[in-house]
């Protein structure tokens, strides 16, 4: 197999395997709240893809967790997320 063959084979192969994915982008906030006897947290996390195949996608995700505190100090409490995409 000749040199020029293989360099270009080479070249081929990473054309083709770059050619997905363009580009990508995202964001995260976050937010805390406490007061007697209760913490909320709420955490955003979003980005924003480019893919040559599907265009412009985006996908945004949402927890919450929230936590009781007991008169004893147990902590009883709960997390949910919520994604959505297009």
């Amino acid at each position: 197999m000749s040199k020029a063959f293989r360099t270009l084979a080479s070249v081929t192969f990473l054309a083709i395997g770059l050619s997905g994915c363009v580009g990508s982008a995202g964001v995260s906030t976050w937010q805390y709240q406490s007061g007697p006897g209760y913490e909320t947290q709420r955490v955003y996390d979003g980005s924003v893809q480019a893919d040559t195949t599907r265009g412009l996608t985006r996908e945004a995700c949402t927890t919450v967790s929230r936590r009781q505190i007991g008169p004893a100090g147990n902590v009883a409490g709960r997390d949910v997320t919520d994604c959505t995409s297009d």
